[in-house]
């Protein structure tokens, strides 16, 4: 439940940093992590089914995916761009 709850807070942060560059991504993801909070929150004060289980991890891990592809496109993507920007100058040199 730690873990659940420490990747749910930096689900929750993905939008706070996509909202500069990519603000669509980050209205497209407020939904995602709303519901994620609903199902967390519904998992500690009720007992859910089987398909309350299985929708609770899909979004969990939906949201999880989704915010490593932020982080790769926000931080990595820019990196790797110019590499290859230096790697094709070099070249033509």
């Amino acid at each position: 439940m730690d873990m659940f709850f420490a990747y749910a807070l930096i689900a929750s942060a993905t939008p706070l940093f996509l909202w500069t560059e990519k603000r669509g991504w980050a209205l497209f993801h407020l939904p995602f992590i709303a519901l994620m909070w609903v199902f967390f929150g519904i998992y500690l004060t009720t007992d859910l089914s089987v398909v309350g289980y299985i929708l609770m991890f899909m979004v969990f891990v939906g949201n999880i995916i989704f915010a490593h592809v932020a982080a790769f496109v926000l931080w990595a993507s820019p990196i790797l761009r110019k590499r290859k920007l230096k790697r094709n100058l070099n070249v033509i040199k």
